[in-house]
C-alpha cells in the first residue's frame, strides 16, 4: 500500500520545504537520517526498505525528490512511527534529540576516499555547475510565480468573496457531517512540484486514494484557494483527518486536500499545472468573479498567464540540465562505493525497524 508525495519544491520565495513532516513531534516517533553524497545509494536504500514494508501490506508513503522524481527523499511508515530521510542539501537535517528521536546513517563510511580525492577537480566542477543550474531555475521560478501573482492580485480584486464563502458552506453540508466536538488531524504533503519533468502533479496517488474527485477550474487559483481552505476547515471541524497540499506559488494557501476516510479529494486546476486526472465532478469558479472587471484586465491577465508559463518552461530546462550534471556527478561516487557494505547496512536497518517496539506482527 504505497502513496507518493513531495515534501519540497522550488517556489516563489526559494526552496519551499515541508521536510519537518519527516520528524514530527509524535511520541514514539523515530527518524533515520541518511547522509552521503550523490550516487551513494540513499534513494536505493529507501526504495528497498519501502518494498519490504509493502510486502507485509503495511501503509508506506514514498517521498519523491522534486529535482529527480525517480529518486526518493524519504519514506514514512505511519503505523510504525518510523521515518527515513535523506538529510543532505537542500533539505539538510539532523536529529532533534540524537539517539532519542533519531539517528544518522552515514554512507560516507562506505566510500573509497582515495578514488574521490583523485577525482576532486571533476567532483568540484560538476557540483558547482549543478548548483549554478539550480540557482538559474529558481530565478526563473521566482519570476514566474511573481508575474503569475500579478494575475492573482487582479482576480482577488474581482472576486465576490461573500458568495464564495456561502457556496463553501453548501458544499460542506453536502459532503461532511455536522461538527461533533472532535477535531480531525492534518498532514501536510505536496501533491505537485516543479520538476525536470515540468510542473508535476501526482495523479496516481489521487487515483489510489480517492473514489470521488472534485476539480475546481480557476485560471489563477484565487477562488479555489479560498474555497479549499474553507472546506479544509469544515472537514477538520467535522472530525475528519485531512491531507493538505500547500501551494508553492502562493505561500499560506492550500491548493488541494484529500479526506482519506471519505475517499474524497478537492483539487485546484489553474493555468500552470495539468492535473491529468479524470474528475468525478468539475466546477468552474468563474461565476464568482465579476466578468466585467475581469474583461477590463484581459490583456494583463493574458500576459501573466503566458509569461509565467514561458518562465516555468525555462526553469524546467535548467532543472533538466542540473539533473544531467547530477547524473555525471553520481558516476564519480558510484565508482567509489562499496555497495556490499551498503546492502549490509540496509538489511540491518530493515531488521531494526521490524524488531522495534513500534511493530507488532
Amino acid at each position: 500500500m504505497s502513496q507518493c508525495y513531495f515534501l519540497g519544491s522550488s517556489g516563489k520565495n526559494g526552496f519551499f520545504s515541508c521536510f519537518s513532516q519527516l520528524t514530527p513531534k509524535i511520541e514514539g516517533q523515530y527518524t533515520f537520517i541518511i547522509k552521503g553524497g550523490p550516487g551513494t545509494g540513499k534513494s536505493s536504500m529507501m526504495k528497498k526498505i519501502a518494498d519490504e514494508i509493502e510486502k507485509r501490506d503495511i501503509e508506506c508513503e514514498r517521498i519523491f525528490c522534486s529535482s529527480d522524481p525517480a529518486s526518493l527523499d524519504g519514506v514514512i511508515i505511519p503505523s510504525l512511527r518510523v521515518s527515513i530521510a535523506d538529510g543532505t542539501s537542500p533539505h539538510t537535517m539532523d536529529p532533534d534529540y540524537p539517539g532519542a528521536t533519531g539517528e544518522i546513517i552515514n554512507l560516507g563510511d562506505c566510500w573509497n576516499k582515495k578514488i574521490l580525492f583523485d577525482n576532486k577537480e571533476k567532483i568540484i566542477g560538476l557540483t558547482d555547475k549543478n548548483k549554478a543550474c539550480h540557482k538559474r531555475s529558481r530565478r526563473f521560478i521566482e519570476s514566474a510565480f511573481s508575474i503569475f501573482g500579478d494575475g492573482e492580485k487582479i482576480c482577488r480584486e474581482c472576486l465576490d468573496n461573500g458568495r464564495l464563502i456561502r457556496y463553501a458552506s453548501r458544499l460542506a453540508n453536502r459532503y461532511f457531517k455536522k461538527p461533533g466536538g472532535k477535531i480531525g488531524l492534518e498532514k501536510i504533503r505536496l501533491l505537485d512540484a516543479v520538476t525536470p519533468r515540468g510542473y508535476m502533479f501526482l495523479a496516481d496517488t489521487v487515483q489510489e486514494m480517492c473514489d470521488t474527485t472534485v476539480i475546481f477550474e480557476d485560471d489563477f487559483g484565487v477562488a479555489a484557494g479560498i474555497l479549499i481552505e474553507q472546506l479544509r476547515t469544515y472537514a477538520l471541524a467535522s472530525g475528519y483527518s485531512v491531507i493538505s497540499s500547500p501551494s508553492v506559488s502562493r505561500e499560506g494557501s492550500i491548493r488541494h486536500i484529500i479526506i482519506k476516510e471519505l475517499s474524497l479529494g478537492f483539487f485546484t486546476a489553474d493555468k500552470l499545472c495539468d492535473l491529468r486526472i479524470i474528475p468525478t465532478k468539475t466546477v468552474s469558479l468563474r461565476r464568482f468573479y465579476s466578468s466585467e472587471e475581469l474583461s477590463s484586465h484581459r490583456a494583463r491577465l493574458a500576459f501573466s498567464r503566458k509569461a509565467a508559463k514561458e518562465l516555468l518552461d525555462e526553469a524546467v530546462c535548467a532543472l533538466k540540465m542540473a539533473k544531467d550534471i547530477h547524473d555525471d556527478l553520481e558516476e564519480c561516487y558510484i565508482a567509489a562505493m562499496d555497495y556490499g557494505k551498503i546492502a549490509e547496512i540496509t538489511k540491518a536497518l530493515t531488521e531494526r525497524i521490524w524488531q522495534s517496539d513500534w511493530y507488532t506482527e
